[in-house]
C-alpha cells in the first residue's frame, strides 16, 4: 500500500481518500462522504455548553471509510505515529447553501489540504481545507 502511494505522490499531486493513507500537509486530497454539522463546547472553557461556555457548530466530512493518517511526533526519536479517522472538521468558512447540504446528510467529493488541529475552535484531529468546489454525489 505504501509503495503504491509513494508512486501515486510521486506521479501526481492528488491523492485519493481510496487509498486510505494521508500524511499531514498532503495537498489536494481527494475525499468522499457524507456532510454532517457538529456541535462542540467553545470558549471561554471548551468543555461544557451546558455550563456555559458558547456552542459552536461547525462543518464535518464523514469519510467513507477510516482513514490512516501519518504524522511525525516532535521526539524526533519515535517513529512516525499514525491514526484511524473518519470524522474532519472543516476549516475556513462557508456559506449557508454548504450548511443546508449537510443538514440533509449529502455525499459528497472534494478536494482539500489535509492539516493537524492547532485550535480550541478545531474539534478533530485533522481537518480538511477545501480547494474549489464540493460536489454532491448521487444518491450512495
Amino acid at each position: 500500500m505504501k509503495c503504491t502511494l509513494i508512486l501515486a505522490l510521486l506521479s501526481s499531486s492528488i491523492v485519493r481518500a481510496s487509498d486510505k493513507e494521508f500524511s499531514i500537509g498532503d495537498k489536494e486530497c481527494i475525499f468522499t462522504g457524507s456532510l454532517e454539522l457538529h456541535t462542540y463546547p467553545g470558549p471561554p472553557n471548551y468543555k461544557s455548553i451546558k455550563k456555559g461556555d458558547e456552542s459552536e457548530t461547525h462543518l464535518y466530512l464523514k469519510s467513507d471509510q477510516p482513514i490512516t493518517i501519518h504524522f511525525k511526533d516532535f521526539d524526533k526519536s519515535q517513529a512516525p505515529v499514525t491514526e484511524q479517522v473518519s470524522l474532519f472538521q472543516f476549516g475556513g468558512d462557508f456559506d449557508e447553501h454548504f450548511f443546508k447540504v449537510a443538514r440533509k446528510k449529502n455525499h459528497v467529493t472534494l478536494k482539500g489540504d489535509l492539516f493537524e488541529s492547532f485550535s480550541g475552535h478545531h474539534h478533530t484531529h485533522f481537518l480538511i481545507d477545501p480547494i474549489g468546489k464540493i460536489t454532491l454525489d448521487k444518491k450512495k
